[in-house]
């Protein structure tokens, strides 16, 4: 989600922080310690984390592949600088819970998520895209045998 702090983007961002689901805690995303990114960003696990190692990738590569995409779709003018104290963004980041590749996570995580950017600044899809699509759509993970 993109949008303003003033509208829901802000209200699901406040409720992320306040009201944590017990295994999808958010975090907000950072480059370094003290160090936020523009525009204020915060993640979401997709999957509960379980377990120590689930909760170190989640909050370590995954993380900071968000940060790093981020900053650089600001830096590439996907994110409009000017804007980047006005809006929010939550991000759901996946990663499985027996994934062990720290590399993998984080590579996954960046391009998921300036995918997600850039698909959303620029309107994608339509819905012209969701009915033209609709019979031949398909989710990656759930195919008939």
């Amino acid at each position: 989600l993109i949008g303003s702090k003033d509208g829901p983007v802000g209200d699901a961002y406040a409720r992320a922080l306040t009201h944590p689901a017990k295994g999808r805690e958010g975090l907000q995303v950072i480059l370094e310690p003290n160090m936020q990114v523009k525009p204020a960003t915060i993640m979401i696990p997709t999957v509960k984390v379980t377990s120590l190692r689930h909760a170190s990738l989640t909050y370590g590569p995954a993380q900071a592949a968000v940060a790093k995409a981020v900053m650089k779709c600001v830096e590439d003018g996907i994110l409009p600088k000017e804007a980047a104290e006005d809006i929010l963004i939550v991000v759901n980041v996946f990663v499985h819970p027996s994934a062990s590749a720290r590399k993998r996570v984080f590579i996954n995580n960046y391009k998921a998520t300036r995918n997600a950017i850039r698909k959303a600044m620029e309107g994608l899809p339509t819905v012209e895209d969701g009915i033209k699509n609709a019979d031949n759509a398909r989710h990656p993970f759930r195919n008939d045998p």
